[in-house]
Protein backbone atom coordinates (compact mmCIF):
# COMPACT_ATOMS: atom_id res chain seq x y z
CA UNK A 1 0.00 0.00 0.00
CA UNK A 2 2.98 2.71 0.68
CA UNK A 3 4.42 1.57 -2.36
CA UNK A 4 1.37 3.10 -4.21
CA UNK A 5 0.71 5.80 -1.78
CA UNK A 6 4.53 7.51 -1.79
CA UNK A 7 4.11 7.75 -6.20
CA UNK A 8 1.16 9.41 -5.90
CA UNK A 9 1.63 12.31 -3.36
CA UNK A 10 5.12 12.82 -5.01
CA UNK A 11 2.71 13.12 -8.62
CA UNK A 12 0.11 15.56 -6.93
CA UNK A 13 2.52 17.44 -5.78
CA UNK A 14 4.15 18.03 -9.00
CA UNK A 15 0.68 18.65 -10.72
CA UNK A 16 -0.22 21.31 -8.00
CA UNK A 17 3.15 23.23 -8.17
CA UNK A 18 3.00 23.13 -12.02
CA UNK A 19 -0.75 24.64 -11.84
CA UNK A 20 0.39 27.35 -9.35
CA UNK A 21 3.54 28.15 -11.19
CA UNK A 22 1.32 28.61 -14.48
CA UNK A 23 -0.86 30.61 -12.64
CA UNK A 24 2.15 32.69 -11.20
CA UNK A 25 3.38 33.05 -15.08
CA UNK A 26 -0.35 34.18 -16.30
CA UNK A 27 -0.67 36.63 -13.37
CA UNK A 28 2.45 38.54 -14.21
CA UNK A 29 1.92 38.35 -17.92
CA UNK A 30 -1.33 40.08 -17.49
CA UNK A 31 -0.09 42.51 -15.00
CA UNK A 32 2.73 43.62 -17.63
CA UNK A 33 0.19 44.03 -20.40
CA UNK A 34 -2.22 46.37 -17.86
CA UNK A 35 1.07 48.16 -17.23
CA UNK A 36 1.55 48.95 -20.67
CA UNK A 37 -2.30 50.01 -21.15
CA UNK A 38 -2.00 52.15 -18.07
CA UNK A 39 1.75 53.70 -19.78
CA UNK A 40 -0.64 54.68 -22.85
CA UNK A 41 -3.28 56.12 -21.09
CA UNK A 42 -0.55 58.53 -19.07
CA UNK A 43 1.32 59.07 -22.04
CA UNK A 44 -1.90 60.01 -23.83
CA UNK A 45 -2.94 62.41 -20.34
CA UNK A 46 0.75 63.93 -20.43
CA UNK A 47 -0.17 65.40 -24.16
CA UNK A 48 -2.85 67.97 -22.44
CA UNK A 49 -0.39 70.54 -22.00
CA UNK A 50 -2.15 73.88 -24.02
CA UNK A 51 -3.52 76.85 -21.18
CA UNK A 52 -5.79 79.53 -21.96
CA UNK A 53 -2.77 81.87 -21.56
CA UNK A 54 -5.63 84.94 -21.40
CA UNK A 55 -4.22 88.31 -19.86
CA UNK A 56 -5.99 91.28 -18.61
CA UNK A 57 -6.59 93.87 -21.43
CA UNK A 58 -4.06 91.89 -23.36
CA UNK A 59 -5.86 89.96 -26.74
CA UNK A 60 -5.13 86.24 -27.05
CA UNK A 61 -1.96 85.92 -29.81
CA UNK A 62 -4.32 83.30 -31.65
CA UNK A 63 -8.47 81.79 -31.61
CA UNK A 64 -6.73 78.30 -29.94
CA UNK A 65 -8.32 77.07 -26.92
CA UNK A 66 -7.14 74.07 -24.37
CA UNK A 67 -9.14 70.55 -24.90
CA UNK A 68 -8.78 69.82 -21.53
CA UNK A 69 -8.08 66.69 -20.47
CA UNK A 70 -10.63 63.53 -19.93
CA UNK A 71 -10.24 60.24 -18.35
CA UNK A 72 -11.52 57.41 -20.00
CA UNK A 73 -13.21 54.58 -19.35
CA UNK A 74 -10.29 52.15 -19.64
CA UNK A 75 -8.37 53.92 -17.00
CA UNK A 76 -11.20 53.53 -14.63
CA UNK A 77 -11.07 49.99 -15.11
CA UNK A 78 -7.19 49.61 -15.14
CA UNK A 79 -7.36 50.97 -11.80
CA UNK A 80 -9.52 48.58 -10.29
CA UNK A 81 -8.45 45.57 -11.94
CA UNK A 82 -4.50 46.01 -11.49
CA UNK A 83 -2.57 44.24 -9.02
CA UNK A 84 -0.05 46.77 -7.99
CA UNK A 85 1.52 45.13 -5.15
CA UNK A 86 2.83 42.53 -7.93
CA UNK A 87 5.26 45.73 -8.49
CA UNK A 88 5.14 47.93 -5.50
CA UNK A 89 7.85 49.74 -4.56
CA UNK A 90 7.45 49.36 -1.00
CA UNK A 91 4.83 48.23 1.61
CA UNK A 92 2.81 51.77 1.91
CA UNK A 93 3.49 52.35 -1.99
CA UNK A 94 0.05 54.62 -2.52
CA UNK A 95 0.42 55.02 -6.43
CA UNK A 96 -3.46 54.40 -7.11
CA UNK A 97 -4.51 56.81 -4.47
CA UNK A 98 -2.01 59.51 -6.82
CA UNK A 99 -3.51 57.76 -9.75
CA UNK A 100 -7.01 58.37 -8.91
CA UNK A 101 -6.11 62.01 -7.61
CA UNK A 102 -4.64 62.68 -11.37
CA UNK A 103 -8.46 61.48 -12.30
CA UNK A 104 -9.70 63.57 -10.04
CA UNK A 105 -7.64 66.66 -11.28
CA UNK A 106 -8.95 66.04 -15.01
CA UNK A 107 -12.84 66.53 -13.44
CA UNK A 108 -11.43 69.89 -11.99
CA UNK A 109 -10.16 70.93 -15.18
CA UNK A 110 -13.09 70.28 -17.26
CA UNK A 111 -15.13 72.09 -14.88
CA UNK A 112 -12.82 75.49 -14.61
CA UNK A 113 -12.71 75.06 -18.79
CA UNK A 114 -16.17 74.87 -19.19
CA UNK A 115 -16.59 78.22 -16.49
CA UNK A 116 -13.97 80.04 -19.18
CA UNK A 117 -16.24 79.24 -22.45
CA UNK A 118 -19.11 79.94 -20.20
CA UNK A 119 -17.71 83.41 -18.75
CA UNK A 120 -16.52 84.94 -22.38
CA UNK A 121 -20.28 83.36 -24.10
CA UNK A 122 -21.86 85.53 -21.43
CA UNK A 123 -19.11 88.39 -22.36
CA UNK A 124 -20.34 87.96 -25.68
CA UNK A 125 -24.45 88.56 -25.12
CA UNK A 126 -23.47 91.35 -22.39
CA UNK A 127 -25.83 94.47 -22.83
CA UNK A 128 -23.38 96.77 -21.43
CA UNK A 129 -19.60 97.69 -21.42
CA UNK A 130 -19.78 97.43 -17.63
CA UNK A 131 -21.48 94.03 -17.62
CA UNK A 132 -19.11 92.92 -20.46
CA UNK A 133 -15.58 93.64 -18.48
CA UNK A 134 -16.84 91.84 -15.55
CA UNK A 135 -17.61 88.66 -17.40
CA UNK A 136 -14.00 88.70 -19.53
CA UNK A 137 -12.12 89.95 -16.12
CA UNK A 138 -13.37 86.75 -14.12
CA UNK A 139 -12.96 84.53 -17.39
CA UNK A 140 -9.07 85.76 -17.32
CA UNK A 141 -9.36 84.88 -13.43
CA UNK A 142 -10.46 81.53 -14.07
CA UNK A 143 -8.36 80.90 -16.81
CA UNK A 144 -5.38 81.61 -15.21
CA UNK A 145 -6.14 79.50 -12.40
CA UNK A 146 -6.99 76.49 -15.10
CA UNK A 147 -3.21 77.53 -16.56
CA UNK A 148 -1.61 76.89 -12.76
CA UNK A 149 -3.71 73.36 -11.78
CA UNK A 150 -2.78 72.21 -15.27
CA UNK A 151 1.13 72.84 -14.08
CA UNK A 152 0.25 71.51 -11.01
CA UNK A 153 -1.37 68.13 -12.80
CA UNK A 154 1.21 67.61 -15.18
CA UNK A 155 3.38 67.20 -12.50
CA UNK A 156 1.43 64.60 -11.19
CA UNK A 157 1.10 63.01 -14.52
CA UNK A 158 4.87 62.90 -14.99
CA UNK A 159 5.45 61.25 -11.98
CA UNK A 160 3.08 58.59 -12.23
CA UNK A 161 4.90 57.92 -16.14
CA UNK A 162 7.96 57.57 -14.34
CA UNK A 163 6.37 54.92 -11.87
CA UNK A 164 4.81 53.19 -14.57
CA UNK A 165 8.09 52.86 -16.29
CA UNK A 166 9.65 51.98 -13.03
CA UNK A 167 7.14 49.02 -13.02
CA UNK A 168 7.78 47.34 -15.92
CA UNK A 169 10.85 47.01 -15.31
CA UNK A 170 10.39 45.40 -12.10
CA UNK A 171 7.45 43.46 -13.95
CA UNK A 172 10.10 41.63 -15.83
CA UNK A 173 9.98 37.78 -14.96
CA UNK A 174 13.32 37.89 -13.95
CA UNK A 175 12.82 40.54 -11.24
CA UNK A 176 9.15 39.12 -9.75
CA UNK A 177 11.42 35.58 -9.19
CA UNK A 178 13.40 37.97 -7.13
CA UNK A 179 10.88 39.15 -5.47
CA UNK A 180 9.05 36.23 -4.69
CA UNK A 181 11.49 35.03 -2.08
CA UNK A 182 12.50 38.67 -0.16
CA UNK A 183 9.58 40.68 1.68
CA UNK A 184 8.03 43.49 0.64
CA UNK A 185 10.35 46.53 2.39
CA UNK A 186 9.11 49.30 4.33
CA UNK A 187 9.52 53.09 3.17
CA UNK A 188 7.68 56.17 2.92
CA UNK A 189 5.61 58.04 -0.32
CA UNK A 190 6.55 61.70 -1.06
CA UNK A 191 4.31 64.27 0.05
CA UNK A 192 1.44 65.06 -1.84
CA UNK A 193 1.38 68.76 -4.39
CA UNK A 194 0.19 71.59 -2.06
CA UNK A 195 -3.07 73.01 -3.17
CA UNK A 196 -2.78 75.97 -5.01
CA UNK A 197 -5.06 79.18 -3.61
CA UNK A 198 -8.11 79.96 -6.20
CA UNK A 199 -8.26 83.01 -7.30
CA UNK A 200 -11.52 82.57 -9.00
CA UNK A 201 -13.14 80.72 -6.20
CA UNK A 202 -16.68 81.89 -6.83
CA UNK A 203 -17.37 81.35 -10.21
Amino acid sequence: MASFLWPALIGFALGSSQVLLIDWIRARTQHRRQLRLLRAEVRRLSGFKRHWGLQNKVAPADDATPNPPRITTSYQRLLQELDFWLTDEHSDDNTPQGLIDIADGAVLLERYDADVRRLLDDAKSAQTPPAKAKHLSRAVDTAQVYDEELDRWQVMVASALSDVERRLRSARTFNQLGRAFRPMPRGTNPPSLPPIAHKASKV
